[in-house]
């Protein structure tokens, strides 16, 4: 009886047609872009930023977790230095969370 359920709770989850979002560092490095705090949010900005995200801009939630306050750290230094920037995003969402970056 138990295989059997858990065979059919795998069997739905895996024939589930919900699209599943990937991340992924887009193919335009930032070279013009801006960083501002709104309402306890960082944004990058810049025109070069992944066409799906909505107001050409990702967002570093400032949660307190030290993962967040560190991408906001590096954001800032690499701001301060002119450095140009790499991103994570999701495909699937128009407000870009940034997960990852790499300055260049």
């Amino acid at each position: 009886m138990k295989k059997t359920l858990t065979a059919m709770i795998a069997l739905t989850l895996l024939s589930s047609n919900q699209a599943i979002a990937n991340r992924y560092w887009p193919t335009e490095i930032l070279s013009n872009w801006n960083l501002y705090l709104n309402n306890g949010v960082a944004y990058i900005q810049s025109p070069q930023f992944a066409k799906h995200c909505q107001y050409s801009r990702g967002q570093i939630n400032m949660d307190g977790t030290e993962f967040n306050k560190a991408l906001y750290s590096y954001a800032l230094s690499a701001k301060a230095r002119g450095k140009k920037l790499r991103y994570v995003v999701d495909d699937q969402q128009t407000t870009c969370v940034i997960t990852g970056l790499e300055e260049r």
